[in-house]
């Protein structure tokens, strides 16, 4: 484990991971190995991969930071969206409203946690109810349809850059990249790292540590947000319960892909890494006709594998080392 919290044993894992899962489904139906699938795949783990790139930072602050609120946060950013377009607000300037929402709702999560001192697992809990709850009010529990909005908005979700999504190339992999850089290349990362270390001797060291860590819900509130637009312009619908299974599903990637839970470790590399494993998955389960009901449990087993392997190796490591 380097100072910067990038473990180079998990990415190597999980890149085994990635291509032993892509084999044993192409075993049972060859045909997903397709160019098609292969998008279809990106798709699904760009949106639920922004929402972990923004988990990665909250619960690398330690303290146990969690956020439980990040599924209803991309779906309250849809109705607001939805609302606005359909009130003939146009779409660039609703999607700024958008975003200027979601950092507000992760600016509530940051004041409940840093100021407030409510548990991060108690105050995210609570606002997922609110989101969820104000979500429903704002759309009158109807999904809010977006098909005959302009076709630049779709482009969001639906649009092509050198034959690959456009939310892959424009939005994701820009969005890995300066998270990636926020973490390892500047000062706040790196006092980040220590808040989750040690924050008694990150205070003593001077460092404001609940701002610190409420930067991060921020930034967390704002990856939601840009998947909830991400996944509205890619379906045209505006869902109010769009994001339901993201809360942990969001967790579990983040923690897959070596972030330790109390803080002080990871990397968005290893999360963006363990969303391309989640992603293959999920859809191999789904291409192959799997129980949905069971999919979850599949992902369980998998992160208390990744565990089981991983910790022996760290011991030996540990051991040559000494």
């Amino acid at each position: 484990m380097h100072a910067s919290g990038f473990d180079r044993t998990r990415p190597l894992l999980l890149a085994a991971m990635a291509v032993l899962a892509l084999a044993g489904f192409a075993i049972g139906h060859p045909d997903i190995l397709s160019g098609a699938n292969f998008d279809s795949m990106a798709v699904f783990g760009v949106e639920i991969g922004m929402i972990a790139l923004g988990q990665t930072l909250v619960i690398s602050g330690g303290d146990s930071g969690i956020d439980l609120s990040v599924g209803a946060i991309a779906g309250l950013a849809q109705v607001v969206l939805g609302r606005l377009l359909h009130a003939d607000v146009a779409w660039p300037l609703a999607v700024a409203v958008t975003l200027g929402a979601g950092l507000g709702l992760g600016a509530i999560n940051a004041l409940a946690v840093t100021w407030l001192r409510i548990a991060p697992i108690i105050a995210t809990l609570a606002t997922l109810f609110g989101y969820a709850g104000l979500a429903l009010v704002l759309s009158g529990g109807t999904n809010i349809d977006l098909t005959q909005q302009s076709s630049w908005f779709l482009a969001l979700g639906q649009g092509r850059v050198l034959g690959l999504p456009f939310q892959l190339i424009a939005l994701y992999l820009p969005l890995l990249a300066m998270f990636a850089f926020l973490q390892h290349g500047t000062g706040y990362g790196r006092a980040l790292y220590l808040t989750g270390t040690n924050d008694r001797a990150a205070a003593l060291a001077g460092l404001r540590v609940g701002r610190l860590r409420g930067a991060a819900y921020v930034l967390c509130g704002l990856t939601a947000t840009i998947a909830g637009i991400v996944g509205a312009a890619r379906l045209g619908t505006a869902r109010p319960d769009a994001g339901m299974n993201d809360n942990l599903i969001s967790i579990a990637i983040v923690v897959l892909g070596g972030t330790g839970i109390f803080g002080g470790t990871g990397s968005v590399v290893g999360t963006a890494l363990a969303t391309v494993v989640i992603a293959i998955v999920d859809y191999g389960l789904s291409y192959n006709d799997f129980n949905p009901i069971y999919q979850a449990g599949v992902i369980g087993v998998i992160l208390i594998g990744v565990i089981l392997v991983e910790n022996p190796v760290l011991a030996w490591r540990a051991r040559r080392f000494k």
